[in-house]
């Protein structure tokens, strides 16, 4: 029989549930209404422009990009034709008409007209969303696995008193005079190396992107993973919230009871009451005995609802990605395509799949959080 606790967690599951069910219903209604109101009508004329201004557009000694062909081209015409300033206007605002359509005008581009949300349209998306369901999984799992090890091992360092690399070099010229100074020169090394790796992991995911486009193969896989990981300070964010709660639990009451009681507490690393370097992989199964166990038990317990945050800018992060690197195939490049040429119809419907992964993964987070609460209940 289950303890009033689990019941209630039973039933605040139930409940949460139920809410993200309806949300996604919700706003599932919302997006089918604007999705129809905003629907791509097939069979749309294309904009005409008069045969003198395709002319223009096609002499091929003008680079219409240029300030100074279309200054020239500009001087031309009202010398030739002897028009007026307005008259001049007109014909260049018609030429930059036109050279928008092509880029704007689902109905000159290569392939046809505009497209609706078809049956056929749906069947092209499923393949990008799930490489994009695949990566962003990828990155979620990876991400956390690795900013539980990041706090742990901040949380040990914390735990032995270990300064930092300046911190320590200072001391060292203090003590030691420059010679000393200069035989620990490795820590100003590392220092460096770890304030560059922090620019790294909190500089915005398209700047990073843009950054490599021109030296790497940015349109990889796995390079995309790996952007979506380091930027955007979503690692080191997530290890800094699951340190400070274990520092924070650390500091409680339960601690020095499990001291009285002569539970090992040393953090010395592969020390006899300290604790192996296996526990950053598996925190709770390599500190049995150790009073580590529990303070991160309790902490994890808080850090789980915290995940969901963490989801939407990994999200995020992706969609940003995809779009700078312009990797052609994947589901944020289609829905910047699809925005660009007006088929709003189809871009509610990737936005719409996106929002649902969000929901799923943040239902399966309040699941996981639940299950953990019964287990912890069961425990004491």
């Amino acid at each position: 029989m289950s303890s009033p606790s689990a019941e209630q967690t039973h039933r605040s599951l139930r409940s949460i549930l139920l809410d993200h069910l309806l949300s996604v219903v919700v706003v599932g209604v919302a997006l089918l209404a604007l999705s129809f109101l905003v629907r791509t009508k097939p069979g749309g004329s294309p904009h005409r422009f008069g045969k003198e201004i395709e002319a223009y557009l096609n002499i091929d000694s003008v680079d219409w990009s240029l300030p100074l062909d279309r200054a020239l081209f500009r001087d031309a015409y009202r010398q030739f034709h002897g028009a007026s300033e307005q008259a001049v206007d007109s014909v260049m605002n018609a030429i930059e008409d036109a050279r928008l359509a092509d880029f704007t005008d689902p109905t000159r581009k290569v392939g046809g007209g505009p497209r609706a949300l078809t049956l056929s349209a749906a069947i092209e998306l499923v393949p990008m969303y799930a490489a994009f369901v695949a990566v962003f999984f990828t990155v979620l799992l990876i991400t956390y696995f690795l900013a539980r090890a990041a706090a742990v091992w901040k949380f040990v360092l914390w735990k032995q008193r270990r300064s930092s690399y300046l911190r320590r070099y200072f001391v060292a010229l203090e003590y030691g005079g420059v010679k000393n100074a200069i035989l620990r020169a490795d820590l100003l090394a590392k220092a460096a190396a770890k304030g560059f790796a922090s620019i790294v992991l909190f500089s915005p995911a398209y700047v990073i992107a843009y950054s490599l486009r021109t030296s790497l193969d940015t349109e990889n896989i796995f390079f995309l993973v790996l952007l979506a990981i380091i930027s955007n300070g979503v690692l080191i964010n997530f290890a800094n919230r699951l340190y400070t709660l274990m520092v924070a639990e650390s500091r409680k009451g339960y601690v020095d009871t499990a001291l009285v009681k002569g539970v090992s507490s040393g953090f010395r690393w592969d020390a006899k009451d300290g604790l192996r370097r296996s526990v950053l992989l598996a925190p709770v199964r390599r500190s049995a005995g150790h009073v580590f166990r529990e303070i991160y038990r309790n902490a994890r317990l808080q850090f789980i609802p915290s995940t969901k945050e963490h989801i939407t800018f990994i999200v995020t992060g992706l969609v940003i990605i995809e779009m700078a690197l312009n990797i052609k195939g994947h589901l944020c490049y289609a829905l910047l395509q699809h925005i660009l040429y007006k088929e709003f119809d189809i871009a509610i419907a990737i936005v719409f799949g996106i929002y649902l992964v969000v929901k799923l993964t943040e239902a399966g987070v309040d699941a996981w959080h639940a299950i953990e609460l019964r287990k912890y209940d069961n425990d004491i």
